[in-house]
């Protein structure tokens, strides 16, 4: 299958996406043109991935003209505030410098680590890339998994990635206990774009679950349109659309116990709640949320069961904001295009929360 090539625009600067199935064969011609002249290299992985990649990857800076230092870090640890602050002594005794290359190779954790040390060290050092997983695939261009310190996950920045390496052989027939995330995202992505592509999502679907690589090619070419336009919009609560779901997965993660439920379980059951949450708030379709239901289920992501206290799941609701904001609001659609922060009344925000609750108890 041909090798895509997609260019991201932020405006005054852009980022190169290649993506593909069998992109990592090719690695090297990429890597060749991520800086002007190419000297050294810090390739930085995780733990959690087939150290095959991480060789290939190495392989590929030294036949591109890179003097390559590999670190590996364990995937628990990878977005901890000390974790990065320990990458900049590596950095150091690397010789790194702002002409040099930065190299992300895992999930998220890896790619968010590496995007934030590659903006903070001399000012801003050229990164690349290579994503393993289908969530990192869609994030790592347009958004980093805030690092952790005492009190929550709070220090991010904007990624100012040069180079991003998507093999697809890497996640094609991946199940959905490791796609799922990534599932989640898509729809979130191809809901937040236009009423044409959210209606185009159907035949995505098909196509993935039926392993068509075309199919899913050009899903991901599409969710990164999305994520991208949202990421450069001129509308603070426009830019929040990346928010649908989260803030209600991280309620539930906080009333169900910090990693009971795979996070995408938990996305899924957020973005079906904030989508009913939007009929009332924002005059959202319900036969839009249906469509919602049906996609995620065709996905493979089925609901969960479970029996919280509703004041319990609104207090955590409202204090996952609030550590984020001052006003309590969530984000959620309109219609398909348009996800903006919205505000909730207080009665349609218990009424909600109360059936959605009644709805996930076990029988």
């Amino acid at each position: 299958m041909t090798i895509r090539r997609k260019l991201l625009s932020f405006g005054s600067r852009s980022t190169d996406v290649r993506l593909g199935f069998g992109a990592l064969d090719e690695l090297p011609k990429f890597l060749s043109g991520a800086v002007g002249k190419p000297s050294r290299a810090y390739v930085l992985s995780s733990d959690d991935i087939d150290p095959v990649h991480v060789e290939t990857v190495r392989r590929a800076l030294v036949d591109s003209g890179f003097n390559a230092a590999v670190r590996c870090i364990a995937a628990s640890d990878a977005l901890g505030a000390e974790t990065a602050l320990a990458q900049y002594a590596e950095l150091s005794a690397a010789g790194i410098t702002a002409e040099d290359l930065i190299v992300g190779v895992g999930g998220d954790e890896a790619c968010s680590l590496a995007s934030y040390i590659s903006r903070t060290w001399c000012g801003g050092v050229s990164c690349a890339l290579v994503p393993t997983t289908l969530d990192a695939m869609i994030r790592c261009s347009t958004q980093m998994t805030p690092l952790t310190v005492s009190g929550g996950s709070l220090v991010s920045l904007e990624p100012e990635v040069s180079l991003v390496v998507c093999d697809l052989a890497l996640v094609g027939d991946r199940p959905v206990e490791e796609n799922g995330l990534g599932y989640a995202l898509m729809c979130g992505a191809y809901l937040s774009e236009s009423r044409a592509c959210w209606d185009s999502l159907g035949t995505a679907v098909r196509g993935i679950v039926e392993k068509n690589e075309t199919s899913l090619s050009d899903a991901l070419s599409t969710t990164l349109t999305a994520r991208l336009n949202i990421a450069k919009s001129v509308s603070p609560s426009a830019r929040r659309a990346l928010l649908f779901g989260h803030t209600t997965a991280r309620a539930l993660s906080a009333c169900l116990g910090e990693g009971a439920h795979p996070y995408y379980l938990l996305l899924a059951e957020g973005m079906r709640f904030e989508a009913r949450l939007a009929i009332d708030a924002c005059d959202f379709a319900v036969d839009e949320v249906f469509a919602l239901d049906d996609h995620l289920e065709d996905l493979g992501i089925g609901e969960l069961s479970f029996d919280i206290d509703p004041a319990a799941f609104i207090e955590a609701l409202r204090a996952e904001r609030f550590r984020v904001a001052n006003r309590f609001q969530l984000a959620l659609p309109k219609y398909p295009g348009v996800i903006r922060l919205s505000s909730i009344d207080d009665e349609v925000l218990e009424r909600h929360a109360r059936a959605f609750i009644a709805s996930r108890k076990p029988e």
